[in-house]
């Protein structure tokens, strides 16, 4: 990786959608060259993928929350499996992150509602090796996804 490859990540981070045509023309390098350094990011694992940034406020799930779980830790990978399996209308479970410290386990969630919110607390206490929960929920977000304001 040479500075001209962090670039090429800088730029794709903040717009997955760019053509190799642009990206070539913003860094004034042919776009041959982008095409086999994006290509070569892409095989090396540099780059896992493109995603899309989602408007949920548009699709009703303006409410998110972080819920900090405790589980029994010699159960951690069986218990994260059993949450992030968990379908429930007007949620989505967005990030399951392991953690040190007191509490084992951070998620972070949109739901339409709270009532969605407690049918997922509900079933995430339904898991025997989940033992406890702490909801904060998100008032506003300042930067996410590399994006001021989302």
């Amino acid at each position: 990786m040479d500075e001209l490859d962090n670039k090429i990540l800088k730029l794709l981070e903040g717009n997955g959608r760019l053509s190799h045509e642009e990206i070539s023309r913003l860094l004034h390098i042919s776009r041959p060259s982008v095409h086999q350094r994006v290509g070569k990011l892409e095989r090396s694992g540099v780059i896992k993928g493109y995603k899309g940034i989602v408007d949920w406020g548009k699709l009703d799930q303006k409410i998110k929350v972080m819920i900090s779980v405790k589980v029994v830790s010699q159960s951690f990978r069986e218990a994260a499996d059993q949450i992030i399996r968990i379908q429930i209308p007007g949620v989505s479970i967005l990030e399951c992150q392991r953690m040190a410290g007191e509490w084992c386990m951070l998620l972070k969630v949109r739901v339409t509602s709270p009532e969605e919110l407690t049918l997922l607390l509900d079933e995430m206490l339904r898991i025997p090796d989940v033992k406890e929960t702490t909801t904060t929920f998100i008032l506003s977000t300042i930067y996410e996804d590399g994006i001021k304001g989302v």
